[in-house]
């Protein structure tokens, strides 16, 4: 089979800068990744809470060396990626996540993160066997479908393939991100202080799902400390910090004090926004979350429903011509 160059692939997958950027950085791989036969993979999908319909489409998409080659080329970056870093906290740099593959390529190019996660699925049960990681925070943390169902809700289609930059299913699969801590999620990370690596922090994230009660919040983070101190105990934990839009102290001027987004708001030190910086602004995450719908002009905020608090002040704030923010706020760990 004819070795194919990063040029050509990016060409063929109409790749965007920023994965080409990512793809390029790492190795040629020197282990091929073995994906599960179409029986295995649906049990394991299952194990992972993928639903019946989303299982369906990923062993019909299944992605092949001969006939996808640049898939293939992809998914072996991918998968070795994750054997190089597992197990290493998000770099102080940050994290891009996997590249969107299914503009061009339809359902083997959307659902090709899902077989990079299935080929890379022991590989991590093995890593959290080795820190002690109970079972059942092991699997927790390692939910798939989630992120199946937002990908569909968002754009339209099944798979995760539109999503550039996916973020979370590769820090599961590295064994960074830990679900099943009661209400908050979380990932291992470093911490810099302008001079480079200094110390641990672990990121605070936030599921929809359920209120995010006060007590149910402290109680969470107590598991967390916990939970880190015990099975990564070199991994000493400076801060806990939170990056969302939930965080972006607007909100207030909608909620009420006592709201439980306003009360976590102030268990941090949020960090200033820099007046230059229009990179933070996240409306269309904040949209995305409230109304699971993609862009929307503003002569067209009024169709949007406002029955909730959260989507009134989406609507309001933007009417206004005002922006959202993804806000990072710190928590010193004593």
């Amino acid at each position: 089979m004819k070795t194919l160059r990063l040029r050509e692939v990016a060409a063929q997958l109409d790749l965007s800068p920023q994965a080409q950027a990512w793809l390029g950085q790492i190795e040629q791989p020197v282990e091929q990744p073995r994906l599960p036969d179409d029986e295995e993979a649906d049990d394991l999908l299952t194990r992972l809470g993928v639903g019946p319909q989303d299982r369906v489409n990923t062993l019909a998409a299944r992605p092949d060396s001969q006939q996808h080659p640049a898939l293939w080329w992809v998914l072996e970056k991918m998968y070795q990626h994750t054997i190089e870093t597992m197990g290493e906290p998000v770099p102080i740099e940050g994290h891009f996540g996997w590249p969107a593959t299914g503009v061009r390529a339809g359902a083997p190019g959307r659902h090709l993160a899902v077989w990079a996660y299935l080929a890379a699925l022991p590989e991590v049960r093995r890593y959290h066997a080795t820190h002690g990681i109970p079972d059942e925070i092991s699997w927790s943390s390692l939910q798939l479908g989630p992120a199946l169902v937002a990908h569909r809700s968002i754009t339209g289609a099944s798979g995760l393939g539109l999503f550039d930059g996916l973020w979370s299913p590769p820090l599961q699969l590295r064994g960074i991100q830990y679900r099943g801590l009661g209400r908050l999620e979380y990932t291992r990370g470093r911490l810099s202080l302008s001079n480079g690596p200094c110390g641990y922090t672990v990121g605070v994230h936030i599921p929809s799902g359920a209120p995010l009660e006060s007590r149910a919040c402290g109680d969470s983070l107590d598991l967390a400390l916990q939970f880190f101190t015990h099975h990564f105990p070199d991994e000493p934990i400076a801060m806990f910090h939170c990056s969302s839009w939930l965080m972006d102290p607007q909100l207030a001027e909608y909620l009420p004090r006592r709201s439980n987004i306003v009360q976590f708001q102030r268990r941090f030190h949020i960090i200033p926004l820099a007046s230059t910086d229009e990179s933070s602004a996240r409306c269309d995450q904040i949209r995305e979350y409230l109304f699971a719908t993609s862009a929307i002009d503003q002569d067209e905020l009024d169709s949007l429903p406002q029955d909730t608090t959260l989507r009134q002040a989406y609507v309001q704030h933007r009417k206004a011509g005002r922006h959202w923010h993804t806000r990072t706020g710190w928590s010193p760990v004593d």
